[in-house]
């Protein structure tokens, strides 16, 4: 366990004195995951906040110093450490897809080569090829009747979030239906069905997204609207990635695709879970059932404008208003005595180049044409069998180690000069590293010491591979490891927790609340605030 520090411990014995306390057997917990939120977001917003994200707050332990604390921060490695409580690296979760030397190619995190899709078109997704498992398929072991559901527009949110032995786990096909695969069942339920037949995506066409809040508001919180950098994926002929907006804008046919662009997706997806709840009867026993809720409309929206801009403020206002309606709902089908709340996310974001250049911090982006040319040059060097995927460079397994150490030296010598490239290191230099600082722990924990790449290479801070517009993720930096995290009940006043922790921390501490057995391969510690 992580030693309590003086602060944490106040903040411990205050929290004890009030006698305040989680639930011994919460009938069902809800796991919010919400796709690209920077805690600095929440920070920004918070004296704004009128609906659920302020009653979680209000309600709720609230960790300030949150982290993913591993180096490749993307979806599926964020929700993997959520749901499992292990970092993504060593138990082979390299990413959303990673390149596999055995298979010659590269393949997604839920790829699952033998399912099905069931319920619509669409890839069929499971959790069949990782190994370890996740806090509600730990509960299962101690309770084999407790319910698993779970729902995002992305098939790796819902899936990870789930786990192994997850009653159903839903997911959007981009083209109006949403979607599961036979891992889980044979056919979709008769509820999903109805809710499929039901929505009509092309009645969002009219819909127009536009300001909720004063403009004054967006002018003290966020850049001008039309702030360059961003993507304007609605207004082809003149650029202007500003609010108002419209599906009306795009093709027909991408309705489907270009609906998860638009906050009131997040509506579409708690009522799925609604009528989960309902159906399904979640959290109507004393044993517990579990609902994750992946919310990827923010990673979409924030992916084209930046953290900073008024479509993501906006995203995040609105998105705390419908949050409140859930919670409300959850009052009237469940009852928030018996409701165990966590709120985190897989990932934060870098603001726009431009945005940070424009407060004078050194930016940029890849160059992407010179990159590719020295990847080009690399293998006409070395031959064709190395191959660059993901974030780094894969050796034929036949290389001496001589071999091994000439190839590093020739792709450093390449890369010399590329501005936005960091740093250039081997697999072995990493799994050597010491993990005192955050950058080394970081790196470490997304190492698998077979199933990496022989070479990895990093960005350097500030500097993003997302070109020629829009902004990404997924470095050990601070900008994109830092999360949100809340552990929310109705019985709770607000504590504020200053002191580090993880991701990892989450399902453990679950486990723990919940006192089933903790697998020992787990990395999170039991946050004693919450399951002391």
């Amino acid at each position: 366990m992580k030693k309590i520090t003086m602060l944490s411990l106040a903040a411990f014995l205050l929290f004890s004195c009030a006698e305040q306390k989680f639930p011994d057997n919460p009938k069902l917990v809800v796991i919010i995951a919400v796709d690209m939120f920077p805690a600095e977001i929440l920070q920004r917003i918070e004296p704004h906040l009128k609906g659920g994200l302020k009653w979680m707050l209000n309600h709720g332990i609230h960790y300030e110093n949150a982290h993913q604390e591993h180096a490749n921060t993307v979806t599926g490695t964020g929700h993997f450490a959520i749901g499992s409580g292990r970092y993504p690296g060593p138990s082979g979760v390299l990413g959303n897809s990673w390149y596999v030397r055995s298979l010659g190619k590269s393949v997604n995190c839920v790829e699952d080569s033998i399912a099905k899709s069931v319920g619509g078109k669409g890839n069929a997704r499971s959790y069949r090829q990782i190994e370890s498992n996740t806090v509600s398929d730990w509960a299962k072991s101690k309770h084999p009747d407790s319910k698993v559901y779970t729902v995002a527009a992305k098939d790796r949110a819902a899936i990870l979030l789930g786990g192994k032995n997850a009653n159903l786990a839903i997911y959007y096909n981009y083209n109006g239906t949403f979607i599961t695969s036979d891992y889980y069942m044979e056919e979709t339920p008769g509820w999903l069905d109805d809710f499929n037949q039901s929505l009509n995506i092309y009645a969002y066409r009219d819909s127009v997204w536009n300001h909720s809040r004063k403009m004054e508001l967006y002018h003290e919180l966020a850049t001008v609207d039309s702030f360059y950098g961003e993507v304007d994926a609605f207004n082809d002929d003149v650029y202007s990635p500003i609010l108002p907006k419209s599906l009306n804008s795009v093709a027909l046919e991408k309705t489907g695709n270009y609906l998860v662009s638009m906050p009131w997706f997040d509506r579409i997806v708690m009522k799925i879970a609604e009528s989960a709840i309902i159906n399904e009867e979640l959290g109507k026993d004393e044993i517990v059932d579990f609902l994750g809720i992946g919310f990827s409309t923010a990673d979409w929206i924030g992916h084209n404008h930046g953290p900073n801009s008024h479509e993501v403020l906006d995203y995040f206002f609105r998105f705390d208003a419908y949050l409140m309606n859930f919670i409300k709902t959850l009052d009237d089908l469940v009852g928030l005595e018996d409701v165990l709340f966590v709120l985190s996310s897989d990932h934060g974001v870098i603001p726009l180049p431009e945005h940070l250049s424009s407060n004078g911090i050194e930016s940029e982006r890849l160059d992407h044409d010179s990159f590719n040319s020295r990847i080009n040059r690399i293998k006409e060097q070395l031959g064709d069998d190395i191959i660059y995927s993901g974030y780094g460079f894969y050796f034929p397994k036949h290389f001496t180690n001589d071999q091994r150490e000439d190839a590093l030296q020739l792709i450093k010598k390449e890369m010399i000069g590329l501005n936005a490239l960091g740093y250039i290191f081997s697999r072995e230099e990493i799994l050597l590293m010491k993990g005192i600082n955050p950058f080394n722990r970081r790196l470490k924990n997304m190492i698998h010491p077979q199933m990496s790449p022989d070479v990895i290479l990093v960005l350097r801070e500030y500097f993003t591979s997302r070109s020629p517009l829009g902004t990404t993720h997924g470095t050990p930096y601070n900008y994109d490891t830092h999360v949100p995290l809340i552990f929310s009940h109705i019985n709770l006043k607000p504590v504020r927790i200053s002191r580090p922790v993880a991701t990892v921390d989450i399902a453990p501490t679950i486990g723990s609340l919940l006192n089933v057995s903790i697998p020992e391969d787990v990395d999170g510690n039991s946050l004693q605030e919450v399951s002391p």
